[in-house]
């Protein structure tokens, strides 16, 4: 049977030089001028294209209504979803949201 404190014993040299070790390195620095920095630090923050919120006008709720009715109601929006639309580049073929993240292509 071992007996703990004979191991606690033993660890303690090294426990000693692993605290001791990094206070060595910072003891061996030279003093001095710290290096001079060759480049620019610049800044931009992300809030520089922020636009204020604009209320913007909203029509009657009967004249929209009878607007969308005119056009075709929701089937007419529902057809336009469904068309692709069409591509800056014919070239390329059109690509679903997960393309872009290694999905299906």
């Amino acid at each position: 049977m071992r007996n703990s404190w004979l191991s606690r014993l033993n660890s303690i040299p090294w426990l000693a030089a692993a605290l001791l070790a990094p206070s060595l390195a910072f003891a061996q620095m030279p003093d001095g001028a710290p290096p001079k920095v060759d480049y620019q630090l610049s800044y931009r923050s992300a809030l520089t294209g922020y636009e204020v919120y604009k209320e913007q006008a909203v029509q009657p709720w009967k004249a929209a209504n009878d607007k969308v009715g005119e056009i075709g109601g929701w089937r007419a929006y529902a057809k336009e979803m469904r068309q692709p639309a069409p591509a800056a580049d014919q070239g390329q073929p059109a690509q679903g949201h997960d393309a872009h993240h290694g999905g299906k292509q």
